[in-house]
């Protein structure tokens, strides 16, 4: 409960630092950078701007061997539906908060949302960034993207497996960031997540660490992060379960699954390797996650990706140093004329094997290629095309997927 009462503790007070600055009478007013506008208070003391994002997801599966009960269905989704507020309050504390109104698993009813995130931070140390809340961590290169700028639809199987050990979106957490022009650090302490119910007696720590060691025409960072679990699962019961969707949410069908194991403790850990070979952009992660269970042996599974991205329109992809990841390329907007905004070409492949002696939770590889367009920079458009392989006990099968997207982030 402590980084429960941390959180509510200190996003009281940045309300009611809020409060004193509103009642003081506008000395900057409103703003606008583009569509999205900016309210500035107390000479930028207090800065507030909406949060807006909606992910529709469309596609078609394909190529599947006949007379299957269970066969991947065509569908779309809502992926994300998020309103909020963020901002600066003092100067070195910014805030966020944000509902997610987009449904938890695929063609899931409206049930009226949960918190995406609930997090203050202080940034007043240049390369600095203390944080508490409940928010998406930071761990694994795929996870410190942001989901807009990611390079396929969805990120790799084996880092949503990963960052479900300790880590992942809504994540009640405390700790830190450091980082520089060509290193970068963060620990954070965890408990359970805001969206699930009945876990915050989850005990939890997460890591990542990169360094930008060729800073040339070629490009490579090299990094490592991990995660460990000390009390996985529910307050009912120690337990840990790996699962996920074929890097694409269309129907609620997750077939590779190791099934709920009584643990007493879960680990994910890995290196990453990423970075530019003139305008190609690489972005390489392999891990290792598991379990120590209460009696016998551990229990540890793995998988690794490969993506390459190249601009055909726009510039190449750059380094966020804040968070040492590899940004969508600067271009300008749409205007029909000489401006078509930013074009990249993606390839990728992702592998994940969840089998280790009576645990059979199946093998996944997916062969990945899209198109991603940002007209804007609030707008992105993908099209993106799968052909997968799914060996589970008794049941192997290949699949085909042609799937759509379409982000818009304010």
């Amino acid at each position: 409960m402590i980084f429960r009462t941390l959180a509510v503790g200190a996003l009281a007070a940045t309300l009611g630092s809020q409060a004193h600055a509103q009642s003081t009478p506008p000395a900057d007013g409103l703003s606008w950078s583009g569509i999205r506008p900016t309210l500035r208070l107390a000479d930028g003391n207090f800065t507030m701007t909406p949060v807006a994002r909606l992910d529709l997801h469309a596609g078609s599966y394909f190529g599947q061997p006949d007379g299957l009960g269970d066969r991947f269905s065509s569908g779309a989704n809502m992926r994300r539906g998020r309103l909020g507020l963020r901002g600066t309050a003092a100067q070195d504390f910014s805030y966020n908060f944000t509902w997610e109104f987009g449904p938890s698993t695929p063609q899931e009813p409206p049930r009226g949302g949960r918190i995406f995130e609930a997090s203050i931070a202080y940034k007043g140390i240049d390369g600095v960034n203390l944080q508490v809340g409940a928010w998406t961590l930071p761990h694994t290169l795929a996870y410190a993207s942001s989901s807009s700028e990611l390079l396929t639809i969805e990120r790799p199987s084996i880092t949503a497996m990963a960052t479900s050990v300790a880590s992942g979106d809504t994540r009640f957490a405390a700790g830190g960031e450091v980082f520089g022009k060509r290193f970068y650090g963060s620990a954070f302490a965890t408990q359970g997540v805001a969206s699930t119910p009945y876990d915050n007696d989850q005990r939890g720590v997460v890591g990542r660490a990169a360094w930008l060691a060729l800073d040339a025409e070629t490009k490579v960072q090299l990094g490592f992060n991990g995660a460990f679990q000390a009390d996985p699962g529910s307050n009912s019961g120690s337990s840990q379960r790996f699962r996920d969707y074929p890097e694409l949410r269309l129907n609620s069908f997750r077939y590779i699954d190791t099934r709920s194991m009584a643990a007493d403790s879960s680990w994910a850990y890995g290196p990453e390797l990423s970075g530019m070979v003139g305008k190609m952009h690489y972005a390489a992660e392999y891990q290792i996650i598991g379990i120590d269970m209460p009696s016998g042996p551990s229990r540890s599974f793995d998988g690794w990706y490969l993506n390459l991205a190249y601009p055909l329109l726009g510039e190449p992809r750059r380094r966020a140093e804040n968070n040492a990841t590899w940004r969508r390329g600067r271009a300008a907007d749409i205007d029909f004329n000489q401006n078509w905004g930013a074009l990249e070409a993606v390839a990728g492949y992702s592998t994940v094997d969840l089998s280790d002696g009576p645990v059979r939770g199946g093998r996944q590889s997916i062969w990945t290629a899209a198109l991603n367009w940002y007209p804007t920079q609030q707008l992105k458009l993908t099209t993106q095309y799968q052909n997968g392989s799914l060996g589970l006990p008794g049941r192997d099968r290949d699949f085909q997927s042609l799937a759509f997207a379409v982000v818009f982030s304010l």
